[in-house]
């Protein structure tokens, strides 16, 4: 995975509501001609505050933006994507505050699914945060989606409803990881104090307007509810995520919390990340202690399960298995629509997920 990345509670399961449309237009002419869209809805999660603030919650986006332009690759060099398209120049340039607004999608050729940052663009030329032309030999097809953002997700003025304060410490809190130097940047809105004004901020930078802080697709979020009362449901209306997604899963010895970018589970499995090869997947161990772990948050008991490959050992088979349930096959488990599969990955290197659609 070539994308660079930004930075990068709740007593109960999230209630997760998942609506979807298929796009159909049927166009009238000499003839009809059935024209179909990607499909489009919406998820809602909603849950509770509690008694015993602080409590989390970690939870990943499962949908997309709608796409503002797909089409066709001429060629690529570098960090160019030279497109069939006829675009307008700078529309996918950085924000005033040089956040990207967009990503690009490359839909086949070598690495399907791959993902990376729009920096700007000319009128045929895509320009990309990495160098990733060696990685998409044969593509031929690319979509641009516009980036998730803290406003676009839980409004530019707090609409969600999440406490907001006058610092980090008594607001909720969304935090992000950062794969990269293994620690969280935590945003809240900021709401009174003198300094610094309001809105939406970071605890590193509590006078800047973060409010255009891309969150991206496959990263997962932890949101700390120090609030008691219930939280209003969160609608998130965008477009379904199709065919396969190249996710970074970083170490050696690093987490990733790696978000369902998928309206739907995707089960263990299936889901591509172990291998048989410690070097393209999944540390296989006997024990979870030994392996690589994919680890999933209950709200309920604010606690994780644990799950490896088990590929040694002479109690309980091999195969996907929880800690608790070593000798139970746990393949048909999910890392659910809407979740974080938190990967807490042991000795060996950073490898590329290719996540599945699981539909």
């Amino acid at each position: 995975m070539q994308r660079a990345y930004a930075t990068r509670g709740l007593r109960f399961l999230p209630k997760l509501t998942l609506a979807i449309t298929a796009g159909l237009i049927t166009a009238a002419a000499s003839y009809a001609v059935d024209v179909f869209t990607d499909p489009v809805g919406f998820i809602t999660i909603s849950a509770q505050g509690t008694t015993a603030a602080p409590w989390y919650n970690y939870f990943a986006l499962g949908m997309t933006q709608i796409p503002a332009v797909r089409g066709s690759i001429s060629s690529s060099s570098g960090n160019q994507i030279v497109t069939g398209s006829t675009l307008t120049p700078g529309q996918f340039a950085l924000t005033s505050d040089g956040f990207p607004a967009y990503f690009v999608e490359v839909l086949d050729g070598a690495n399907p699914g791959l993902l990376d940052d729009v920096t700007n663009n000319t009128a045929t030329t895509l320009f990309t945060a990495s160098a990733d032309a060696p990685n998409i030999t044969g593509a031929t097809q690319f979509k641009v989606y516009p980036h998730w953002t803290i406003g676009t997700v839980f409004g530019p003025q707090n609409q969600y409803g999440l406490l907001g304060a006058g610092s980090g410490s008594a607001a909720d809190n969304i935090q992000v990881w950062n794969p990269n130097t293994q620690g969280f940047t935590v945003y809240y809105f900021k709401n009174s104090g003198v300094i610094g004004g309001t809105g939406w901020r970071s605890t590193a930078s509590p006078s800047i307007n973060v409010t255009n802080t891309p969150l991206y697709i496959d990263q997962g979020l932890l949101l700390v509810r120090h609030a008691t009362n219930n939280m209003p449901a969160l609608q998130l209306v965008g477009g379904v995520k199709l065919g396969t997604t190249q996710s970074p899963i970083f170490g050696p010895n690093k987490f990733t919390f790696a978000g369902n970018v998928y309206p739907a589970g995707i089960a263990f499995g299936t889901s591509g990340l172990y291998t048989t090869n410690a070097t393209t997947g999944l540390l296989g161990g006997g024990s979870g202690s030994a392996a690589d772990n994919v680890q999933v948050w209950n709200p309920v008991s604010q606690g994780f399960t644990v799950y490896y490959f088990k590929n040694s050992g002479v109690i309980g088979g091999t195969g996907w298995r929880s800690t608790a349930s070593p000798s139970i096959d746990a393949s048909t488990n999910t890392v659910p629509l809407g979740a974080v599969g938190l990967i807490v990955r042991r000795g060996n290197g950073s490898f590329t997920w290719a996540m599945p659609q699981p539909f």
